[in-house]
């Protein structure tokens, strides 16, 4: 089965601001639909989506103060059952542990990637950790393909470490922030 990459999310706690400048920047790139939408109790959210998978940064509130970067799969609630205690389980959400790097998301979500309309095909790459890439070929101890536009990468260490390049091979997310693992990316 080929696992499907629904979107990407950085969350970084109170920075609005820095909402600010990723957005800029990613104008400037012209990388297509680049948009926000209202604030939420729990975060203040800015995307950027293309066809292959949409990046999500959020600024988180200090109110939910524990959140860390996840890639988001696609995968049907038949196989949920295989996590017996996960994090967070929701109608559309299973979160497997906290800082697992991956969080299920389910076919029936009504805001997947592939059910919205105007990405563009930006030949976005997502760059995970060894680990991460290889549990994401195992998730809910099933077998699955991942898609080419993912890539192990030996510089990012934790299952949450992980980066978004863009057709150039210019960091689209996570930026302006410290990690020096992705400095050849700036």
């Amino acid at each position: 089965m080929l696992l499907t990459i629904d979107h990407v999310m950085f969350p970084v706690y109170l920075g609005d601001q820095l909402l600010d400048e990723v957005e800029w920047t990613w104008k400037d790139r012209g990388y297509g639909k680049v948009f926000r939408e209202a604030e939420r109790s729990e975060f203040l959210p800015l995307y950027c989506q293309s066809n292959q998978f949409y990046v999500e940064y959020l600024s988180n509130r200090s109110t939910f103060s524990y959140w860390s970067n996840a890639v988001f799969v696609v995968v049907p609630k038949q196989f949920w059952e295989y996590y017996k205690e996960p994090a967070l389980l929701s109608e559309h959400f299973l979160i497997p542990y906290f800082g697992s790097g991956y969080q299920l998301v389910s076919p029936d979500f009504p805001h997947l990637n592939s059910k919205l309309s105007g990405g563009t095909d930006e030949g976005f790459r997502l760059l995970v950790s060894p680990d991460l890439y290889k549990v994401l070929s195992r998730v809910a101890d099933q077998e699955w393909t991942l898609p080419d536009h993912i890539e192990p990468h030996s510089d990012l260490k934790h299952m949450h470490d992980m980066a978004v390049l863009d057709a150039e091979g210019r960091l689209v997310a996570p930026l302006y922030e410290a990690n020096p693992a992705l400095k050849g990316y700036f």
